[in-house]
């Protein structure tokens, strides 16, 4: 069974986000620039962006992940509603957060960006 905490009974330790670290390394150019291509594209908000997924994915490695199976209406209206609290996310981490496939989520960002409903950033 799962307890919960009023907010006013955290301690101030647990009411502090946590902390951030920086990682700093040297890439050999070809690969420096093969991000940046990335980026250029659009499939990346910069390349700090890019490393963090990268390193999300290798933390993940062989973790089984279990995507849901939910309908188009109801994945496009969480979509909409992730983007609104989230401001500009990328589809990966749509996907990621939400348990969707990126594909699909991807498809319906361009959906909704020429609907209007979206913005790029």
């Amino acid at each position: 069974m799962c307890k919960y905490k009023s907010l006013s009974m955290l301690s101030e330790a647990e009411t502090k986000q946590p902390i951030s670290k920086s990682v700093s390394t040297k890439l050999a150019q070809q690969e420096y620039n093969r991000i940046n291509e990335l980026v250029a594209e659009g499939l990346f908000l910069n390349s700090a962006d890019f490393v963090r997924e990268a390193i999300r994915e290798k933390l993940t490695y062989g973790e089984e992940i279990v995507l849901r199976d939910i309908p188009y209406i109801q994945m496009k209206e969480e979509i909409i509603n992730y983007v609104k609290k989230n401001p500009e996310v990328d589809a990966v981490d749509i996907a990621d957060d939400l348990l969707l496939d990126a594909f699909e989520v991807n498809e319906i960002l361009v959906e909704l960006i020429k609907e209007g409903i979206l913005g790029e950033a």
